[in-house]
C-alpha cells in the first residue's frame, strides 16, 4: 500500500517540477527582451518675462518658484524655472512670483499663477528612459501693491 502512494506522490512531483521548470524558462527575460530598470522621466522648463502691468517696464528681482526651483528675474525681467525629474505625461505647475523686498519696501503684489502642459512634445531625449525636455513660455505682469 505504501509504495503505491509513493509512486503517486513521486509522480505527483516530477509532474510540479517539469511544470515550474517550463514556466520559470518560459518566462524570462532573457528569450523576450532586454530587462531594464528605471523610471521614464522629463524636464519641464517655463520662462518668461515679468513686467509692470502700468509702465511694461521689466522687473528685477522677482522671486519665481515652481516645485522645488527657484530663480530671480534679471535686469531685463527674464526668469526659468525646471522641474528636471517629472513624469513624461500631462504637468500642470503651480508658479509663484514675489516681490522680495521687505514689507515697506514691496512695490507689487504677489502672484500665483497655473502653468499647463498638455500633450507635451518633447526634445533632447536620450532613447531610453529620458524622453527629453519642453519648455513654454510665460510672460508676467504684476500689479503694482496700493
Amino acid at each position: 500500500m505504501k509504495s503505491a502512494k509513493i509512486r503517486v506522490l513521486t509522480g505527483y512531483n516530477a509532474i510540479i517540477v517539469a511544470l515550474l521548470s517550463v514556466l520559470g524558462f518560459g518566462t524570462s527575460c532573457e528569450q523576450l527582451a532586454r530587462c531594464e530598470y528605471g523610471t521614464p522621466s522629463a524636464k519641464f522648463i517655463v520662462s518668461g518675462k515679468v513686467v509692470s502691468s502700468e509702465t511694461n517696464l521689466p522687473v528685477q528681482n522677482v522671486r519665481v518658484v515652481m516645485k522645488g526651483d527657484t530663480t530671480f528675474t534679471n535686469a531685463s525681467g527674464e526668469y526659468k524655472v525646471t522641474d528636471k525629474y517629472a513624469f513624461p505625461m500631462n504637468q500642470t505647475y503651480s508658479v509663484k512670483f514675489q516681490d522680495i523686498k521687505g514689507e515697506a519696501l514691496r512695490q507689487y503684489s504677489d502672484l500665483d499663477t497655473t502653468v499647463e502642459f498638455k500633450n507635451p512634445v518633447f526634445v533632447k531625449g536620450d532613447g531610453h528612459w529620458y524622453e527629453g525636455e519642453t519648455e513654454k513660455d510665460v510672460d508676467v505682469k504684476l500689479k503694482p501693491k496700493k
